[in-house]
């Protein structure tokens, strides 16, 4: 206990010489009365007012890392103006993509298909591709070892598994009795929003009087194919007579499978009409690739069967009986 006295009486002298202040006494004499275990971080030493303080230091170390933070955020700051520059250094923006459109650059419309147009048109086109023009077209054909001119017009346009075949009707300009009537075949190919001739033949159908076929049209029933089947016919000498040509639209290109008659009157030629001949024949019972009947009837009645083989049909059992011009 003694020596606690003696410890506060050192104390008091220090404080009274200057060497402790009354914050330093008073906390040195809580500790030796017991009352603070652990001394306050800037107790004085027992050599009083000589012993160094750590406040500079704390000071120094504050500032140290003040100006790093400082010179960090700076640094930071100038990477990210970098990263989200949009100016013109090339290593600071992305690469324009390969793939993205021009916005200068017109994009043209690519040329529709000529089998998507209406039927009226592809036929116009066609016939366009076949002669040169819309609508008309005069062309000088050889006949006979003549020339001819031919006015064709339009007719139709079949599209076929290996193509499309423009079929026109031509008329002989300025014709005579014996000037017959043409079908020109054109096998033409679509390009694009037009057609291109593969092969032409002006003169496909010859055939009728007066420079033009009497009727025709397209039939499905005689070959795999189409046939033409062009009626012609006319008066000669008081004898009339007509005929059917059945010409097949292969891939080879038009080819003749027969000439039927087909009626007969010599009425004109005769002084009585008593004596006259006249015979009308009608096609029956056809069946694809094989055969057909023709069956006459009026002054004379009888049948005569056609079979094909070869290159076209041909009466069973050798030349037609029929009349003719």
């Amino acid at each position: 206990m003694s020596s606690r006295y003696e410890e506060l009486e050192r104390l008091q002298r220090l404080r009274e010489s200057g060497a402790l202040t009354d914050e330093e006494f008073q906390a040195e004499k809580r500790r030796l009365l017991g009352h603070e275990t652990i001394p306050p971080p800037e107790e004085a030493s027992e050599s009083g007012p000589e012993a160094p303080s750590r406040r500079p230091l704390y000071i120094v170390i504050g500032i140290a890392a003040l100006i790093v933070a400082v010179a960090a955020g700076l640094w930071l700051g100038n990477l990210a103006g970098l990263a989200g520059s949009s100016g013109d250094d090339g290593n600071a923006t992305l690469p324009p993509e390969t793939n993205a459109p021009d916005a200068n650059l017109v994009q043209a419309e690519a040329p529709p298909d000529v089998r998507s147009l209406p039927a009226d048109e592809q036929l116009a086109r066609a016939f366009e591709a076949a002669f040169g023009s819309r609508g008309e077209a005069v062309l000088t054909v050889q006949a006979d070892g003549a020339s001819e001119d031919v006015r064709y017009a339009p007719g139709r346009l079949l599209w076929l598994p290996f193509g499309p075949v423009l079929l026109s009707e031509g008329k002989v300009q300025d014709p005579a009795h014996v000037s017959a009537g043409k079908i020109a075949i054109h096998y033409l190919r679509p390009a694009a929003d037009r057609f291109e001739v593969v092969r032409a033949f002006p003169s496909g159908i010859v055939t009728g009087s007066f420079g033009q076929v009497a009727h025709w049209s397209v039939s499905p029933r005689f070959s795999t194919w189409p046939v033409i089947a062009a009626e012609g016919g006319g008066t000669w000498q008081g004898h009339t007579c007509s005929w059917l040509t059945l010409t097949e639209l292969g891939p080879g290109g038009p080819a003749e499978l027969a000439t039927v008659p087909l009626s007969y009157d010599d009425a004109g030629a005769k002084a009585g009409e008593a004596e006259a001949l006249s015979i009308d024949g009608k096609i029956l019972n056809i069946v694809k690739n094989q055969s057909f009947d023709v069956v006459y009837s009026g002054s004379r009645a009888f049948s005569e069967h056609y079979v094909r083989g070869g290159n076209g049909y041909k009466v069973a059992g050798g030349k037609s009986t029929m009349a003719s011009c």
